[in-house]
């Protein structure tokens, strides 16, 4: 019964946590650490047993592991393959060289210096993605930066905690036989796992999915976690590594989305008792006795881990504005990082004491999380401005910049994501010249191979924009995935070029303000236009005539383009008349040589007597005319731009 009241405490504080949590705009994960710890015997004392709670926690960990053994596609792990391997590797590598070597120093031995290296190198998955998440970042350089290393970071933690024991024994002697048992260990359980995952899991799950039954499946799926959980136990392994082969088994199945959707309301409700547990094992009288000393260490580590975050993903090509977010945005100690350490406790590697300075860290560290990533973007730009190489801010990437080429009447995309080639392809096929940025080195490679005039470089510099002439561009078109960066870039596109028609692509309508204020022309939010193709297309299928679903179209196009325009600058550009004088359009058409027009002045040709049509401005090849007077004798092949009622048709007369 104890436990009953002990587990509907707990739900209750997770609860006004997660929801405190939510209005002071901090992780839920820093929230459930705080409520742990004034629930904890330390504090208020709301739990009385908290030894069953700590093995609730257990089968937290269990189930997280598993859901990361699910998620982890091969796929996925190869696109961001980068990231992945020298990203994770010179992180996790740099910060157990520098911690470690500082932990020797301070005492420790030279198993339990580098051991502790390897924890503090952790940083939390569960704050970092929900904050890239929210932020709408995750597909930003950056981003995929700290997508890869986590990713990396979560795997490690299963043979680092597999080193526990070993580095527990201290001789030479007694290691090597260690690690041979423990070879012949994992040898084994590889062989049950491979036998798994190729006949027993499959037959199994075809099973139970063909009787249809939620039910069935998910105390199935939750039946194998377990069984291969507590096999790898019995060879001498953990619970957790048995989880994560449980999660790649069943993965690699045809049933692996079901079987994500159906554990993870387990495993989040199950996390959240974890982070509760761990914080009320917060001693909180070892806390308070050296206050001044935890405070060292977690700056210490709010330090460290950025530069080596940064410095892995300078490795990697990021220029420095990303390489600084990425690297701040890996600041903390994560989740993981508790899990490796009690399992060290466990093997006998530590003491208690050494659990609870990195659990303090941790709980201080996840708690500033929020503000560090915050404060990323101020702190990239800072770094900018310092006299480093050139090759620095843009990146290395071993991407060598082509010969300079002068543009002129050009446009500029930034982004070579599918906007960026669609924009390039209809630039390339209408004859109007343009020049591309982008910051994938590979892709720049390989479209530069294809005769792309793409330039590799961090668009947010100047000195990017600078070197593709956007000062004497006609447009600026921003179709990249990093909110932050595409604010950054219409601020100094709008410095480098005041005439330019700077349009960006934004994800989300809410986006929108800031651009405008910032000095955008034209902002199309993904949210508005996807909205308006669905509801065409249901529309079009319940058999909606098709001018009633373009008038409603228009109608919706006119009203957020009128409520977007309040934001921006009083001045309409001519593109925007619409919005104001429904009953005009502005458009442009060629004159063929076949045209009654060719040949007579633009008095003479009657357009705005017969048609209501008024000429705005005349292009051709070796001039343009703006604001032509009526003398003008227009010629085939002129390009003419006019105003005039939306029915109008220039084939009538082209």
């Amino acid at each position: 019964m104890s436990l009953l009241i002990d587990i509907a405490v707990i739900f209750a504080v997770s609860v006004a946590a997660v929801v405190l949590s939510h209005r002071l705009r901090l992780p839920s994960t820093a929230g459930l650490l705080v409520a742990g710890v004034l629930a904890g015997p330390d504090v208020l004392g709301l739990i009385s047993n908290v030894a069953d709670v700590e093995r609730l926690s257990d089968m937290g960990v269990v189930l997280l592991l598993f859901v990361v053994g699910l998620e982890f596609s091969l796929g996925h792990i190869y696109e961001i393959r980068k990231q992945f391997a020298l990203g994770g590797t010179v992180q996790m590598v740099g910060t157990a060289l520098v911690v470690g070597t500082g932990t020797v120093l301070m005492g420790s031995t030279v198993a339990q210096g580098f051991y502790l290296g390897f924890v503090v190198a952790l940083s939390s998955t569960a704050i970092v993605l929900k904050m890239l998440q929210e932020r709408a970042e995750l597909d930003s350089p950056h981003g995929r930066m700290v997508l890869g290393t986590l990713v990396y970071q979560d795997i490690a933690v299963v043979p680092l905690m597999l080193a526990a024991p070993l580095l527990a024994l201290g001789s030479s002697s007694g290691m090597a036989a260690a690690v041979g048992g423990l070879a012949l260990r994992v040898l084994a359980v590889g062989v049950i796992a491979y036998v798994a995952y190729r006949w027993v899991v499959p037959w199994l799950l075809l099973q139970i999915t063909r009787t249809g039954s939620r039910e069935a499946f998910l105390l199935g799926v939750l039946t194998i976690c377990i069984a291969i959980a507590l096999l790898t136990q019995e060879a001498g392994l953990s619970l957790a590594l048995g989880a994560f082969l449980a999660g790649l088994i069943i993965a690699e199945s045809p049933y692996s989305h079901q079987a994500v959707s159906v554990i993870l309301p387990f495993r989040d409700v199950f996390m959240s008792i974890f982070f509760v547990s761990l914080g009320m094992l917060l001693d909180v009288d070892f806390l308070l006795a050296q206050p001044v000393r935890l405070l060292i260490l977690t700056c210490g580590i709010l330090v460290i881990k950025p530069i080596t975050g940064a410095i892995a993903a300078v490795a990697v090509g990021l220029p420095a504005r990303n390489a600084v977010i990425a690297g701040m945005s890996l600041a903390q100690i994560g989740e993981f990082s508790l899990v490796a350490t009690a399992a060290g406790v466990a093997a006998g590697l530590f003491g208690e004491d050494v659990f609870q300075t990195v659990l303090d860290t941790a709980v201080l560290s996840m708690l500033l999380a929020p503000l560090a990533m915050a404060a990323a973007p101020r702190v990239a730009e800072v770094v900018q401005r310092l006299p480093v190489g050139g090759r620095w801010r843009a990146g290395a990437a071993g991407v060598a910049r082509p010969p300079h080429s002068v543009y002129d009447g050009h446009v500029v995309i930034v982004g070579f994501g599918v906007t960026g080639r669609n924009m390039a392809r209809a630039c390339r096929e209408s004859g109007v010249p343009y020049a591309a940025i982008d910051m994938n080195a590979e892709i720049v490679h390989a479209e530069r191979g294809r005769g792309e005039p793409i330039h590799y470089g961090d668009a947010t510099n100047e000195g990017i924009l600078r070197h593709a002439d956007a000062s004497r561009a006609r447009a600026i078109v921003i179709a990249i995935n990093d909110p932050a960066a595409a604010r950054r870039i219409v601020g100094v596109a709008r410095q480098e070029a005041p005439d330019a028609f700077v349009v960006v692509r934004s994800r989300y309508a809410r986006e929108t303000e800031t651009l405008y204020a910032l000095g955008a022309d034209e902002v199309i939010a993904d949210e508005v236009e996807v909205s308006i193709e669905v509801f065409s297309r249901v529309l079009a299928r319940c058999l909606v005539p098709r001018e009633d679903i373009e008038a409603l179209v228009d109608g919706i196009r006119a009203e957020w383009r009128e409520m977007a325009r309040s934001l921006a600058p009083a001045d309409v550009p001519v593109h925007d008349l619409r919005v104001h004088f429904p009953e005009l359009a502005t458009r442009s058409f060629k004159l063929s040589a076949s045209s009654p027009l060719a040949g007579r002045t633009i008095a003479e040709s009657r357009l705005r007597q017969e048609h209501g049509v008024t000429v705005l401005a005349v292009s051709r090849a070796e001039d343009s005319v703006a604001n032509p007077v009526g003398a003008t004798v227009l010629r085939a092949g002129d390009v003419l731009f006019i105003i005039g009622p939306p029915e109008w048709d220039p084939l009538t007369v082209s």
